[in-house]
């Protein structure tokens, strides 16, 4: 999107919760927002990954029948993308933004029946009960823009229903434009991994993501959920049908640079439909909150990687149609000093694929308050497992501190870092060295 078409939305937004606020016709309207400066050093080069300012509107309408929500987001980086002299001419350029609708819905209650409610629009469709770290939440992907914040999610356009039998839910969805996951950001920038044949070495790797066509048949994701009480606890159970969000190597041309095997690979990236079955719970276990999920993946396929140099054409199993489980358990627990705990164990991180690439991962927060609840500490510990034979080789372990001090109830400080470590084979290992150090101000009204 440019900066014309942008500002127009930006302003048809403004516009549109100004109209409402001042003159609302049968309908309660709120109007929220947030400011949010984020700013971050990394020791180890000594230099600036994000200086960011963003201003998030959000705008609530509400009446007997029917709700509107959406949320618009400015965002400011303090980086100048200057390149050559022409750029210093334009603003865009020395200080450069960009506008995100993040969502854009509207809620039709009782519609065509008194027990079922309609959602169109740009929305965020969470399933699963896990926290943040969801195996069954499938719909929407992955946004990996913000390391800090992995476990986001990419809102999308859809239709939802849902359908009130009694105790039960019943959630259908309709996600009918596919959208690829969000990589991380160009300062946590990482080269598709393709395994060499013997002998050659790697001078520049490559690709083209290959998107699947705007019509249903391809491009459509589809779910169905179906939730109910049952002995005090929360369970689902969830089907859906869509392509993986995460791309696939397809195609691999090798290309010889000179006799002593040096080459260059230009890979082709297309993303693989796949139908997975979940199934959640939640409740609590005496004081203690207590969570599982699970689910089956079943790939529609066997995906093979050809692989095309000057001896001949081969081709790799890149994922094996054969189906492969995640899950997720945790619990969370206050003592009566304070003192929060919150645990989890996922076996399958978002991005792994295939039933011997499935790594484990343990993860514990601790957090207390002080001071009447206006200063937090945090420390959030993590470790990555690919093999428990071989942890030394084969392991990661990430987390750090943070300090939040909130003065008053609308505006907070916080500082703290993040510490990598591991092996360069593993999820997060391969940004060791890559430690950071974080400092954010939010204001909220």
């Amino acid at each position: 999107m440019n900066h014309i078409s942008t500002s127009i939305a930006a302003l048809l937004l403004g516009g549109l919760a100004l109209l409402l606020g001042t003159h609302p016709v049968g309908a309660v309207v709120d109007v929220s927002g947030n400011l949010k400066a984020d700013s971050r050093w990394r020791p180890d080069d000594e230099r600036y990954t994000r200086n960011e300012t963003r201003l998030a509107l959000k705008l609530d309408a509400r009446s007997t029948k029917t709700f509107f929500h959406a949320e618009s987001r400015l965002r400011y980086f303090a980086y100048p993308e200057v390149s050559n002299s022409a750029q210093l001419r334009d603003t865009d350029w020395i200080q450069p933004w960009r506008h995100e609708l993040y969502e854009a819905y509207a809620d039709v209650y009782g519609f065509l029946l008194d027990n079922v409610d309609l959602r169109v629009g740009k929305q965020r469709i969470a399933w699963g009960t896990a926290d943040k770290m969801n195996v069954v939440d499938n719909l929407n992907p992955d946004d990996f823009e913000d390391i800090l914040d992995f476990t986001e999610k990419i809102p999308t356009l859809g239709l939802r229903m849902d359908y009130y039998p009694g105790e039960f839910t019943v959630t259908g969805v309709i996600i009918p434009v596919f959208t690829p996951a969000r990589s991380l950001s160009s300062s946590w920038e990482v080269t598709p991994a393709f395994p060499l044949p013997q002998g050659l070495a790697l001078r520049t790797l490559d690709d083209n993501v290959h998107l699947p066509e705007n019509r249903p048949r391809d491009a459509a994701n589809l779910g169905i959920r179906i939730q109910k009480p049952f002995l005090n606890y929360d369970w689902s159970l969830s089907y859906v049908y869509s392509r993986d969000e995460w791309a696939l190597p397809t195609r691999a041309e090798i290309l010889p640079v000179d006799t002593l095997g040096t080459t260059d690979v230009h890979l082709t990236l297309e993303y693989p439909r796949q139908h997975i079955i979940g199934a959640d719970m939640a409740g609590t276990i005496g004081d203690v909150g207590v969570w599982a999920e699970g689910a089956m993946f079943f790939p529609e396929e066997e995906i093979y990687t050809h692989v095309i140099s000057p001896s001949g054409t081969q081709s790799q199993l890149a994922l094996d149609d054969e189906p492969y489980f995640k899950f997720v358990v945790g619990g969370d627990y206050t003592f009566t000093n304070g003192l929060y705990v919150n645990a989890q164990y996922m076996h399958g991180f978002f991005t792994d694929r295939g039933v011997d690439n499935l790594e484990d991962y343990f993860l514990i927060a601790l957090e207390k308050k002080f001071i009447r609840d206006e200063l937090k500490v945090r420390m959030t510990m993590a470790a990555e497992i690919a093999d428990f034979e071989d942890t030394g080789d084969n392991s990661a372990y990430f987390g750090g501190p943070e300090l939040t001090y909130s003065p008053v109830d609308d505006f907070e400080f916080v500082i703290g870092g993040l510490l990598l470590e591991g092996d360069a084979s593993t999820q997060f290992g391969q940004f060791n060295n890559n430690d950071e150090i974080y400092f954010q101000m939010t204001f909220s009204f």
